[in-house]
């Protein structure tokens, strides 16, 4: 359809006010007023001059013109005349449709390479804006904000439309990595049949997407890219310098000293010479310079001081991304948010290892002499026992045992497993989750007797290798294999398992990074009621933690709520700044039991590529619509703009009736000299 279509053809039975426009100047006998010498033969002229003058011919006039031509525009605006395509653009459209605005909120878009100098977001944003103040009353909004979550905001109505339009004026990006087809299968899934859909993707085209995904989409996709414009206009090839990862492990040999490790890329065509600065508890510790080749990347490393507790690299090479030219590590936590672990064992080798890769992990290792086995003054999360009988009265802190004795150790054995392995696991035990045992043999293991108390985990022929117990009311878990017979440590089960075991005895601490826009996972004390997150900002968000009463686990009456229901993970998503976070543990009446900080990296692999994806808009091209409007598609109301313009019309010809005579009226009269 490219011409016109009149919705309601009756509304041109009001063309026949245009005959009695023209009849109306027929009878128009209004003489101009002249000035006459005496009025003696007035009555004898007047009689005559009316009967000639009432069916005279009509005047070909402006006024005339006008005034059929405004009779004209509003019969034909009563037909309700609909224009496509081309015609549409002059006047409001007769459907409504829906539209569905994907919000690209990841970490690229903090890039400054707009034509205004703002972010990639903010122009996004604004463009969003622009897209949603456009609707109207009857249609329908739906805006779909990508990070590593998805965040939904839609409005049906007037009132909606104007929440989602200051909603969105204040919009942060979220960050993280977006996920392009996820976001089109939910999109697939908010079409409304009987509307005209239409969904806008707002992004720097730094997005990949599955073809299948978006060919069975249903609705017509349009690309809107922002950003790309160089900093540097004679070095357009100059693309942006990221650190990509930071982490820190004990160094070998020391454990008290750690080694740091960071990973610097050049997302560019062009080699970069970057200089790279560390700071140790914000003093400079050491700096360099790295020359990065195109699309390149250097590992670093550095040996840190023993006190270290926090520490930033520094990449001072200007380019479009500030956010990810810097990376923090949190080395040791100033609160009781650490996982502190005493490890009592010998030979500790492997199991260090994988203690203290445990994000926030303090290990402490003491050896098997008799006066550590008690341990005292400093309080512990986890104590770890290898090779030795833990003392007849357990500290205060969750207990993992390995390979207990059989003689004068806590669990009664009788014989011994020569050559164990793994028949039995427990049906979805989360110590289990990830940890593949095919192929694990564990050398001689004492076959430990199991009372009602204690669960296995894991077990062969003769007995169990991993079950749960309890010591002093404490829980433990128990690898009754000895780890130095066994090839499990050369297997990535098991750090995975040493993982999985932490996870379920004590909670969790704070982790001493996060990518920007992940979310926060931690288990917080028995004692908290609320959590308290600050932003680098300042915004300060609450978290609740209350805890609801079972059947199976009545609140006692001191309040407190069973063990096994306060150890409940809490969620923190709002990480889409960079920088360090602050948290605090609230208890019932708001006092503070502990604190720690984490920081928030904005460096990512794929996220620090700020190059457009070229694939992209050829991919979207071939998203198609399935569904069919109840009414006719881009098609556009006429009728505001012709009564818009008969308005004028009347206006001008009000005007055009009007003025002469105020003229006339100014002027002087003439004196009559005549004689009646």
């Amino acid at each position: 359809m490219s011409g016109l279509e009149l919705l309601v053809p009756l509304g041109l039975v009001a063309l026949l006010g245009l005959p009695v426009v023209v009849l109306l100047h027929m009878r128009h006998t209004t003489p101009d007023p002249r000035p006459v010498p005496t009025l003696r033969f007035w009555q004898a002229a007047a009689q005559e001059q009316t009967e000639r003058a009432r069916f005279r011919r009509p005047p070909l006039s402006l006024l005339l013109l006008l005034q059929l031509l405004i009779v004209a525009l509003l019969a034909f605006g009563l037909t309700r005349p609909a224009a496509a395509r081309t015609w549409a653009g002059l006047g409001l459209r007769t459907e409504p449709r829906h539209v569905i605005v994907l919000l690209d909120g990841s970490t690229s878009m903090a890039a400054l390479d707009t034509p205004t100098g703002s972010s990639r977001f903010e122009t996004a944003r604004a463009a969003a804006l622009e897209r949603v103040r456009d609707l109207r009353e009857g249609d329908v909004a739906t805006v779909v904000l990508l990070g590593t979550g998805v965040t939904t905001m839609e409005s049906t109505n007037a009132g909606d439309l104007v929440a989602l339009q200051r909603r969105l004026a204040t919009l942060r990006a979220p960050g993280g990595r977006a996920n392009l087809t996820s976001a089109l299968a939910l999109t697939r899934d908010l079409l409304l049949p009987h509307l005209d859909d239409q969904v806008v993707l707002i992004t720097d085209g730094a997005l990949t997407v599955d073809p299948a995904v978006v060919a069975t989409l249903g609705a017509p996709v349009e690309l809107v890219q922002v950003g790309g414009i160089p900093l540097d206009p004679e070095q357009p090839g100059a693309g942006n310098v990221a650190i990509t990862e930071l982490s820190a492990r004990a160094a070998p040999g020391n454990p008290e000293q750690r080694d740091l490790f960071a990973r610097v890329a050049n997302f560019g065509d062009l080699a970069v010479v970057a200089p790279v600065v560390v700071k140790v508890d914000g003093i400079e510790f050491a700096r360099q310079e790295e020359t990065l080749p195109p699309g390149g990347t250097a590992k670093l490393s550095w040996t840190l001081p023993p006190d270290a507790s926090a520490v930033t690299v520094v990449s001072e090479t200007p380019d479009p991304l500030p956010a990810d030219d810097q990376a923090s590590l949190i080395l040791r936590q100033e609160s009781d948010l650490s996982l502190k672990i005493l490890l009592v064992s010998d030979l500790p080798g492997p199991l260090q290892r994988a203690l203290e890769v445990l994000p926030g992990a303090e290990v402490t290792t003491e050896p098997t002499d008799g006066t550590v086995v008690q341990p005292a003054g400093e309080a512990y999360d986890l104590v770890v026992y290898d090779n030795v009988s833990p003392p007849a009265a357990p500290p205060g802190s969750a207990l993992l045992l390995v390979h207990p004795p059989a003689q004068g150790g806590p669990f009664p054995t009788r014989g011994a497993m020569t050559e164990a392995a793994a028949v039995r696991f427990g049906a979805h035990d989360p110590l289990l989750e990830g940890v593949d045992l095919a192929g694990v043999t564990f050398g001689e293991t004492p076959v430990y007797v199991l009372d009602g108390t204690q669960s296995e985990v894991v077990g062969a022929e003769g007995g169990p290798l991993i079950f749960r117990a309890e010591l002093n009311d404490r829980p433990t878990v128990v690898l009754g294999f000895d780890i130095a017979q066994t090839n499990l440590p050369q297997r990535v089960a098991f750090p995975i398992l040493i993982a999985n075991v932490a996870a379920q005895l004590v909670p969790s601490p704070l982790p001493p990074a996060l990518p920007l826009g992940d979310p926060l996972v931690y288990r917080p004390s028995a004692d908290a009621a609320s959590v308290r997150v600050t932003s680098p900002d300042g915004n300060e968000v609450d978290l609740s933690l209350a805890v609801d009463p079972t059947e199976d686990a009545p609140i006692p009456a001191d309040g407190a709520a069973p063990d096994q229901d306060r150890l409940r993970a809490v969620s923190f998503a709002d990480t889409g700044q960079p920088g360090q976070y602050q948290v605090a543990e609230l208890d019932a009446v708001g006092d503070e039991l502990g604190g720690g900080r984490f920081v928030v990296n904005a460096g990512h692999p794929l996220e620090s590529d700020l190059r457009p994806n070229p694939d992209l808009p050829a991919i979207l091209a071939t998203a198609r619509g399935t569904s069919t409007p109840s009414v006719p598609t881009n098609l556009a109301d006429l009728w505001p703009v012709l009564v818009a313009a008969a308005l004028v019309l009347l206006a001008l010809e009000w005007l055009m009736a009007t003025i002469p005579r105020r003229r006339r009226s100014l002027l002087p009269r003439p004196a009559l000299t005549g004689r009646s």
